[in-house]
């Protein structure tokens, strides 16, 4: 009687490993690249959403409403020497001064972007102010870049109108 063995021989192990290989790197390098562009995304909208919703208000309330930066361990208030990636809040500013007081209410508090990303803004260094007629304090430019790889900029014009652009990291 012949004795009839399973398994796998060394030939076929050493094959599938091969193969196995070659599909993973080819298939790497695009999924890091889809994982990059959808942070990119998510980080992007949650920016562009709060410069919408600051600018609604602002025209709704008729009242200046900014958004500044914050440590995320206390985000009641502003922290200038924060830096955007380290999040943000709305709040109603009546006095214009970009820094939220006693009895300012917020509206929106964004507690910071993945470790990879990175936000740098010569025109807005530390906060953006919408006026009640929808404008802002200044128009410029706020670049989100995620590991040096892909960006994009919000362009914030005096209207007060954001827009989305790809761009390059800095």
């Amino acid at each position: 009687m012949k004795e009839i063995t399973s398994g796998f021989t060394l030939v076929e192990i050493l094959v599938s490993l091969s193969v196995l290989g070659v599909l993973v790197s080819v298939g790497v390098p695009p999924l890091l690249s889809f994982m990059e562009d959808a942070q990119l995304n998510g980080d992007t909208n949650d920016m562009y959403y709060s410069l919408f919703l600051a600018r609604s208000e602002a025209v709704t309330r008729n009242s200046t409403v900014s958004l500044c930066k914050i440590n995320p361990n206390s985000p009641d208030n502003c922290a200038n020497s924060e830096s955007w990636q380290s999040g943000w809040i709305a709040f109603v500013d009546p006095d214009a001064d970009g820094v939220r007081d006693a009895g300012e209410t917020i509206l929106n508090v964004y507690t910071g972007m993945n470790i990879n990303s990175a936000v740098s803004s010569a025109d807005f260094a530390n906060f953006i102010s919408y006026l009640p007629s929808g404008s802002t304090n200044t128009n410029g430019t706020i670049n989100i870049c995620i590991n040096s790889n892909v960006a994009q900029d919000i362009f914030i014009n005096a209207t007060g109108h954001p827009r989305v652009s790809d761009s390059v990291c800095p």
